[in-house]
């Protein structure tokens, strides 16, 4: 088997992981905040002031370009300096209807409104207020927010990668016990055939004593069982399997929680294929301590984007 014991890499990215920038400009003031959570697949929810709406597809570009899998929550605030990018107009027509409204509504009701009351109302009318679509500076707005977001997604890499490594450590360690443990069972996998043509032989001498015809019968008996409980073909598919595990943890930028999800359930599938196949205890020993490990690693890679 090729070794995979080299160096630890630090390639894989945690899903779970917060960015905040903010940008001070003579627009305004830009925050943004993206934190991310485990999700099988990509998922980016959005909240933006509402004269921002326009750019929430570019918003979720700039995010997918660095974010492979996961839910990505990006929150964006703006604090202008002067003047929205937007003109905001009231809806008079509007509010004078909803005001001859409430007046007969508390006349025939025969209850008492003042003016604070009527402003109270209009307020949580969304339509009261307009916003013009006459954008102004659309363009330096955009490449503003383009920038606290880029910020922001900065941060939200480097967490990643910090906690990546932690992941990547961990699972390295683990690797190295599953190439271990997989190495004893090859070494122990052969001597299984010789063990059980002893113990056929012995018990064959005493019941029948020792005759050619016996030993015929041994050779096909052991031919037999060689064939049923040979494992190599699976141990030479786990071997493969780890090493493309490890070839995995060595891709630079790349997503890969998927496929070593695939991996981890490839890797199960040859171990019970094994353990079902060998009767020896030390293997089944084996057995037991790599499906542990298997699912310890299985329960890490969770958080692998």
């Amino acid at each position: 088997m090729n070794s995979i014991l080299g160096k630890v890499s630090l390639m894989l990215k945690s899903m779970t992981a917060y960015g905040r920038a903010c940008i001070i400009t003579p627009l305004g003031r830009f925050s943004v905040e993206i934190q991310s959570v485990n999700r099988k697949h990509l998922e980016i929810n959005t909240a933006l002031p509402q004269e921002f709406l326009r750019f929430d597809s570019d918003l979720k570009r700039w995010v997918s370009a660095r974010v492979g899998r996961g839910q990505v929550n990006v929150k964006v605030n703006v604090a202008f300096e002067k003047t929205s990018p937007l003109n905001v107009i009231p809806n008079l027509g509007l509010a004078a209807q909803m005001q001859k409204a409430w007046r007969e509504l508390a006349k025939s009701l025969e209850i008492e409104i003042d003016d604070k009351d009527l402003i109270q109302v209009l307020l949580k009318s969304e339509e009261i207020l307009l916003f013009d679509e006459d954008f102004q500076n659309e363009e330096k707005y955009k490449e503003v927010l383009h920038q606290a977001v880029i910020q922001a997604l900065e941060q939200l890499v480097l967490m990643k990668n910090t906690e990546g490594e932690t992941l990547t450590k961990d699972i390295s360690a683990r690797i190295a016990i599953l190439t271990k443990v997989i190495r004893q069972i090859n070494e122990k996998a052969p001597g299984a055939t010789t063990r059980y043509r002893e113990k056929l032989k012995e018990r064959l001498d005493e019941a029948l004593g020792a005759s050619i015809e016996n030993e015929e019968r041994i050779l096909r008996e052991v031919c037999i069982y060689a064939d049923r409980i040979d494992i190599a073909e699976e141990i030479t598919r786990f071997e493969s399997h780890l090493i493309q595990v490890q070839q995995l943890m060595d891709l630079e930028g790349q997503a890969v929680g998927k496929t070593f999800e695939f991996l981890i359930q490839e890797l199960n599938r040859e171990i019970n294929t094994i353990g079902s196949k060998s009767s020896d205890v030390d293997v089944s020993r084996n057995v037991i301590e790599i499906k542990t490990e298997l699912e310890r690693i299985r329960e890490q890679i969770q958080n692998i984007e």
